[in-house]
């Protein structure tokens, strides 16, 4: 199992692989004269482990190319592969709502102000009027009075101006706040659930008394012997097809979730073995009935396809104890000739 891109950062690698990892890492902070601190340490255990590809590649183009990479272009590579540039879209959007704050915060004083100085003018020519007999005095009071009046219509209309900019700003604010939401909880190629929030999302259900659901591990077939004769690209977009087809079958109801790498899982609420097993036979079929093609060609690619393994939700059951009966499930669709779905 892989890690797939999500914020905060999930790894599940095993100790053996974790620690042949380390013993990878190790010769490249050696090599470029980085301090091991987390940051560096990450960066480069994310490149040996292979499983950022935007990482992997950004590090491929400055190696091919005989560039330093020094400490302060593995912090930006942290910042911009690890963190996916959350930290600083997040204090991006804080600060404009803290500017949008402060200016309607001194947008409304300023007019408490004029309103102050209006009210105390029309309270003193209230009083002049009741001792007024003159007719040129009279004039004149009502001068005064007229432009404390259009003084404070002026007053409520750049207020009301302004308390309309800033709500457009606000709005764009918390659109922004949604789209960072959204990436953190999503993965970027396939725009399923990523595998930290999978992992948030299966831990609440287990604590959850009394709840019915399913939980379905998907693993494309010879994915890696697919991308070695197609390339990347294309099998980027076998997975974001097979993506489609589970949220063709989620209904807005169920979970659906890159796994890592080529592998997907669904979380199939309210819903028994039998019912979840029908629902993952069927994706397992349109994938299987699909004929892909090269972009710009009707050359096909062949036949593509799918094992799957399923497994319900049982009393005492922990996300670990559910995760190894479906992948366990998963593995003996793959012994049994792949294409096809089982359940433990």
């Amino acid at each position: 199992m892989t890690k797939s891109s999500s914020f905060p950062p999930v790894y599940d690698h095993e100790f053996q692989q974790a620690s042949e990892h380390l013993r990878r890492t190790l010769p490249f902070v050696n090599q470029f004269k980085t301090p091991v601190n987390p940051v560096n340490y990450a960066v480069w255990y994310e490149y040996v482990s292979g499983d950022n590809e935007a990482l992997t590649t950004a590090i491929d183009n400055r190696l091919s190319k005989n560039q330093p990479i020094t400490n302060e272009i593995t912090q930006t590579f942290y910042e911009k592969y690890v963190l996916m540039g959350m930290p600083d879209r997040i204090d991006k959007t804080n600060t404009g709502l803290k500017l949008v704050v402060d200016n309607t915060l001194e947008n409304i004083n300023r007019v408490e102000t004029q309103a102050s100085h209006c009210t105390s003018g029309l309270t003193q020519s209230q009083s002049q009027i009741e001792n007024c007999h003159d007719a040129q005095e009279l004039k004149n009071l009502v001068s005064e009075i007229l432009l404390n009046t259009q003084q404070l219509t002026s007053s409520s209309s750049e207020l009301k101006t302004e308390l309309m900019r800033s709500t457009e700003e606000i709005v764009k604010l918390r659109e922004e706040l949604e789209a960072v939401k959204h990436s953190a909880r999503s993965d970027g190629l396939t725009g399923l659930l990523n595998r930290g929030t999978f992992n948030r999302e299966l831990q609440s259900l287990c604590h959850q008394e009394d709840r019915v659901f399913s939980l379905a591990l998907f693993d494309l077939d010879n994915f890696k012997r697919l991308n070695d004769t197609f390339g990347h690209v294309l099998g980027d977009r076998v997975l974001q097809f097979f993506a489609s087809l589970m949220n063709d079958h989620r209904d807005d109801i169920h979970l659906a979730a890159r796994f890592g790498g080529e592998e997907m899982a669904m979380i199939f609420l309210h819903k028994n073995l039998e019912e979840s097993f029908v629902i993952a036979e069927s994706i397992r079929e349109k994938f299987a009935e699909s004929r892909l093609k090269k972009k710009g060609s009707n050359e096909s690619i062949g036949q593509v396809t799918v094992s799957v393994g399923v497994s319900s939700y049982q009393p005492q059951d922990t996300p670990l104890t559910l995760l190894e009966r479906a992948d366990k499930a998963l593995y003996k669709s793959k012994d049994d000739g792949r294409n096809r779905v089982n359940f433990l």
